[in-house]
């Protein structure tokens, strides 16, 4: 006896959850429908985010791609160091040499700069190469600083650039990685 009560409860609650289904696709993500007790019930369900603007279910609209591997395991063009410490040392120039230091400039600066030279390295084209750029500005009164970074990766194919700019008042440091993406 129990048993077909328990089957006659999961069977209202299926009949249920096809009712907000249905309703939902006919009626769009506002939409009404009656709960277990009888009750009128009023929800919204939003198909719109930022991984699927469209608002389309993409496993029923959209074929799956299907990828061959390359099985690239090197390189065909290699990270060269001195290429992209002559860009990244270009745009430290052009920008820094004639800067004062101030706390809010030298902030909105860093991620300029660190915009600028990580789309001039794209720019040399390096396939497969994931580019991570850091650059630090700081004020300069006559003390030293030291960066120092720990990094886990191949060193037949991964590399890194740094160059250190310098005015009258201030210091900056940029270090580009180029670690290669299998």
């Amino acid at each position: 006896m129990a048993a077909a009560k328990e089957g006659g409860m999961r069977g209202t609650l299926d009949v249920a959850a096809s009712e907000m289904r249905r309703s939902s696709l006919l009626f769009g993500p506002r939409a009404s429908t009656k709960n277990l007790t009888g009750s009128r019930q009023s929800f919204t369900r939003s198909t719109l985010n930022m991984y699927n603007p469209t608002g389309k279910d993409p496993s029923i609209h959209a074929p799956k791609i299907l990828y061959e591997p390359t099985y690239k395991m090197k390189p065909e063009v290699k990270f060269s160091a001195s290429k992209v410490e002559a860009v990244a040392r270009q745009a430290l120039e052009e920008n820094l040499k004639e800067m004062q230091y101030s706390k809010e400039t030298c902030r909105q600066m860093t991620f300029t700069l660190t915009e600028l030279i990580r789309n001039r390295v794209k720019e040399l084209k390096y396939e497969r190469y994931k580019i991570i750029c850091i650059v630090n500005i700081g004020s300069y009164q006559d003390q030293a600083m030291r960066v120092v970074s720990r990094c886990l990766w191949d060193p037949e194919t991964d590399t890194f650039a740094s160059v250190s700019f310098q005015n009258k008042s201030l210091f900056a440091n940029a270090i580009v990685y180029g670690v290669y993406w299998e």
